[in-house]
């Protein structure tokens, strides 16, 4: 399992790290929140990097308009580990049109179990790919609060090798596998979304219904289609947001043979905290988690958060019995006070490992 520990420097100097704008509209100040970083783990050796996120919004977008972000991020480790990343989303006047994209370059070695519920801590293998991500939403209002859209994604995988001991290797065919994939896929997305913010929604709540379709005639090496759900609510208990409870839950179908690194996963930063990403993966998965937020003193905050979720092949197979788990807690510090936005560090367990993770923004 990762553990990342990550130091960001200048976190109590921000106001030199936070530069200002000219105000973009009659009631918001555009702002630049730019962190440097250095971590290390087992797997990667020393890391270092660079954060910026943009907060604005566009030209003529007042109290009604949510607050847009930009964020640009770069990672390098010392056994050549990369990754380059651009997450822009977009919220128009009068939030008429929502522009939510993910785009990646990464060369990122990882461990690998397998596919399935129940793939032992044993069959971990390493392996090593590169990977091109254009990913793009654009979602037009159909009513207040309610928007609906196309998004594109495009994918490349390449250049992947098992560079361990190939008899550790007990999930699919790994000459399969090391064929790569190239995936183009088209869809819509349908959301309803009430939160008071993107990157700290602290009352309300967010439904979101994506499909996508990766056909055979256009290309695709790997012909599948997926039908993400995802639903996320919010209580202020305290009526001043300093003190939420909420609640996630995301199950995402697939139906066709996807490549590997498209099947359901478990774990992460967003969702089941404690799990390695990909720990557990297949055709099908389910997970909900809760998360209880408290501001404590000045900017500081903290958390606690529980989770289970399971991954599995065909409907007929699902069993719910004996689910994942994992908990955990967390501390959150404020990095720009003018539109709440949170330095997390949160340590999750789970029952297959535990991981450290720091980033921007909440997990959901």
């Amino acid at each position: 399992m990762k553990r990342l520990f990550i130091l960001l420097l200048g976190l109590l100097g921000s106001s030199e790290i936070l530069l200002a704008d000219e105000p973009e509209s009659q009631h918001y100040e555009g702002r630049w929140v730019i962190l440097p970083y250095a971590g290390y783990t087992p797997e990667t050796s020393l890391m270092f990097g660079g954060m910026a996120m943009h907060q604005f919004k566009p030209g003529g977008a007042g109290e009604e308009t949510r607050s847009s972000n930009l964020i640009f991020a770069a990672t390098y480790s010392l056994n050549r580990q990369f990754m380059l990343e651009m997450t822009p989303n977009v919220i128009f006047h009068d939030e008429t049109l929502i522009l939510d994209g993910r785009h990646e370059y990464s060369f990122f070695p990882e461990n690998y179990w397998g596919v399935g519920a129940d793939v032992s801590d044993e069959a971990e293998a390493d392996i090593e790919y590169r990977q091109f991500v254009f990913n793009q939403a654009v979602l037009f209002r159909v009513v207040p609060e309610l928007h609906f859209g196309p998004v594109i994604r495009w994918s490349r995988l390449t250049d992947i090798s098992f560079p361990g001991d190939s008899n550790q290797f007990a999930g699919p065919d790994a000459t399969e596998i090391s064929e790569g994939s190239t995936l183009y896929g088209a869809g819509f997305s349908i959301r309803h979304d009430r939160r008071n913010s993107l990157i700290t929604p602290t009352e309300n709540y967010y439904l979101e219904f994506t499909g996508m379709l990766y056909p055979d005639f256009i290309g695709n090496t790997h012909p599948h289609s997926s039908w993400l759900v995802d639903a996320r609510h919010y209580s202020d208990l305290s009526g001043d947001r300093s003190s939420v409870l909420g609640f996630h839950f995301r199950s995402l179908f697939m139906t066709g043979e996807p490549p590997f690194q498209e099947y359901a996963l478990i774990g992460g930063r967003e969702i089941m905290r404690g799990y390695y990403e990909g720990r557990f993966r297949d055709n099908n998965s389910m997970q909900i988690q809760a998360e209880y937020r408290r501001h404590i003193y000045w900017r500081f905050g903290a958390t606690l958060f529980a989770a289970a979720g399971e991954v599995w092949n065909r409907f007929d197979e699902i069993s719910l019995i004996n689910p994942k788990i994992s908990a955990g807690a967390g501390l959150r510090f404020n990095l720009n006070p003018e539109d709440t936005t949170h330095l997390r560090v949160d340590y999750g367990v789970g029952r297959h490992g535990s991981g450290l993770y720091i980033t921007i923004g909440e997990a959901f």
